[in-house]
């Protein structure tokens, strides 16, 4: 079997969701017999999945230097380059990277993953000039099978463009920060933990009103956010009209930092309105960090009975959640011993085991 995967994801994201399932993904396929053709162009992407190119049957790809801005330039510009690589290839399955409208004239199976729908259904934090849900209409109409990494993404998926269910697998994430955490913690003193962007429909904000309400936790937490970039302006504002912006801090930070993070936290806290799978549940629960999520879309489907939830546009409900991480030592015990065991329902190479196994059915 002949798999070729695109540049596509590789040249818009250095790092993410998206490229980490794909890194983690396409490195196991020869180990399942699968001959990888690998094109990723002129990419920005920094995981280090060249590294792995002898194990490929081809790999075709130069790693370049980040200038911002220009994405959507560099996606037009490579397309064409692809499409012409494939052309002159022999493959059995395209599963491509993103939602591109690729066209080879070829015969082969074509696969996508849906990561999620939040393009679609919170169309409000994009831009007008955005393609992506476009795109991805299109790419769900052109497959002939669709990976989905949850079963509220498959549901999503089947309520949005009635898709037949026969033609979905769903195969789950893994977690990648399976580092065991030797140094000093990173942060000094108690603190709360945030992962990821910011932006509106990660309700962000109601982390800021946490803060407000408890005096406890203002007193003596902090609120670590890690990753999403410097706090924007409106975000500062935010805290300073609550009295709390001596307690947030926002850092960069990279794999066994970001394990160092989780291990050291009291709690992992992630207030998400959507999400398609929710990656930070399971390396919080690795790294023993007790997890409190918001009680919609994919977060329960992957935390089960091992985390704490509340209604995302309730504080109330998530400060009492909060508050008995911070007095009931039971229950904390408890969601540690749970959370670990939960992360082991979910790896990488169960993921590519099922792949590879849904790349024969497809073309059977």
């Amino acid at each position: 079997m002949k798999v070729l995967y695109d540049n596509e994801i590789f040249l818009i994201q250095k790092y993410g969701g998206a490229t980490r399932y794909f890194y983690e993904l396409i490195k196991r396929m020869p180990d399942r017999k699968a001959k990888v053709l690998l094109y990723m162009g002129k990419f920005i992407n920094e995981y280090g999945l060249e590294e792995y190119s002898d194990n490929f049957e081809i790999f075709s790809g130069k790693k370049i230097r980040h200038i911002p801005r220009t994405k959507l330039l560099s996606k037009k510009i490579q397309k064409p380059l692809f499409e012409r690589f494939a052309a002159k290839q022999e493959f059995d399955i395209l599963h491509q990277t993103y939602y591109d409208n690729i066209n080879v004239k070829k015969s082969f199976k074509r696969i996508i993953t849906i990561h999620d729908f939040t393009h679609e259904k919170l169309s409000n934090n994009f831009s007008s000039l955005d393609k992506t849900a476009k795109l991805k209409k299109a790419a769900i109409m052109k497959s002939d099978g669709i990976i989905c990494v949850s079963e509220s993404t498959k549901k999503d998926l089947m309520n949005m463009y009635n898709t037949e269910g026969k033609k979905i697998k769903v195969i789950y994430h893994g977690n990648s920060l399976k580092y065991e955490v030797k140094d000093e913690p990173v942060i000094k003193g108690k603190y709360i933990l945030y992962v990821g962007d910011r932006r509106s429909y990660k309700n962000f904000n109601v982390m800021i009103k946490l803060f407000e309400i408890n005096k406890d936790l203002k007193k003596e937490y902090k609120a670590v956010c890690c990753g999403g970039g410097s706090f924007t302006s409106d975000e500062l504002n935010s805290m300073k009209r609550s009295n709390v912006s001596d307690n947030f801090i926002q850092i960069e930070a990279r794999d066994s930092k970001i394990a160092n993070l989780y291990y050291y936290a009291t709690a992992f806290i992630y207030p998400s309105k959507y999400e398609g799978f929710g990656i930070p549940m399971i390396e919080a629960m690795y790294n023993g960090c007790p997890v409190i999520a918001s009680n919609v879309s994919s977060l329960p489907e992957i935390g089960g009975s091992a985390a704490l939830y509340f209604n995302p546009d309730s504080v109330e409900e998530l400060n009492d959640r909060v508050n008995i991480l911070l007095t009931d030592n039971d229950t904390v015990k408890s969601l540690k011993v749970s959370g670990r065991e939960r992360e082991k329902e979910f790896s990488w190479d169960k993921c590519a085991n099922e792949t590879y196994k849904f790349y024969e059915e497809v073309l059977e």
